[in-house]
């Protein structure tokens, strides 16, 4: 299933969380994904479901799996409050 990207990135929560062709637990699994991956996110499906891509490709991940990716801003403002990063007045 081949969809084009469009919606905010981000990953899962957990190592080799299965990603489905349907939304549905007994179907095809279409790949193993992993922290590490980035992925998009298309559309909630319903409660339970997200519709994801990665590489082009287009399947469904149990939506209790995947995370919003940090943006920039907050890690910036993280190394700033943790003291790694020193401001001169």
């Amino acid at each position: 299933m081949a969809v084009m990207a469009q919606g905010p990135t981000s990953r899962v929560n957990a190592d080799k969380v299965k990603m489905y062709r349907q939304p549905d637990p007994k179907g095809e699994v279409m790949r193993l994904l992993n922290p590490e991956d980035e992925i998009i996110v298309m559309r909630e499906q319903n409660r339970q479901w997200t519709l994801v891509q990665i590489d082009g490709e287009g399947g469904y991940v149990l939506t209790s799996y995947l995370k919003a990716k940090k943006g920039k801003k907050v890690t910036a403002a993280k190394l700033s409050q943790d003291g790694t990063k020193s401001a001169r007045l």
